[in-house]
């Protein structure tokens, strides 16, 4: 074996292995978000995030169970939604950021509003309007009751049924 055929080999097998690296790296990039069974839990709440992003807010709203819901629609969800987050399945750690609280219980009334059978935690990250690279992250509990179908129930985030609930 001459030296060419030597020196040629021995590059052979980075560029190889390079050449397998990115094509993975792109595979991973250009495959975009899971897309959960959307007739779990979590798959709900994905459905629910998903139309929030895309601006959809009754598809938004058609998974939080009617009598959590009330007198709210599309339009209430809108005013306090923000389109500018991504979401993550699970609790993240993170420095900084808030984490939400639910300061006002709803569900007291004269009959009991349906309670959540299951819990699906989020990790959703604004993105900074100002340009500069930063944002903040929440960690958010969904509260889901299987009636057939799983509801959100209890005021999902972006805790908006509170201010128009008769």
């Amino acid at each position: 074996m001459s030296t060419t055929q030597r020196g040629l080999g021995g590059w052979l097998m980075p560029l190889g292995l390079t050449v397998l690296v990115g094509g993975l790296v792109t595979i991973a990039v250009l495959r975009g978000p899971v897309e959960l069974d959307p007739d779990s839990p979590e798959g709900t709440v994905q459905e629910y995030l998903v139309a929030i992003s895309e601006e959809r807010w009754e598809d938004a709203v058609a998974v939080i169970h009617p009598e959590w819901l009330g007198a709210c629609d599309g339009e209430d969800l809108a005013r306090f939604a923000t389109i500018d987050f991504s979401a993550e399945l699970g609790r993240n750690e993170f420095g900084g950021g808030i984490i939400e609280e639910r300061f006002v219980d709803i569900g007291a009334g004269e009959e009991p509003l349906p309670a959540g059978d299951t819990n699906v935690e989020v990790t959703i990250t604004h993105t900074d309007q100002g340009g500069l690279g930063s944002g903040w992250s929440e960690y958010v509990t969904f509260e889901l009751a299987d009636d057939d179908f799983w509801w959100l129930v209890n005021d999902p985030w972006p805790y908006f049924v509170w201010n128009c609930r008769e």
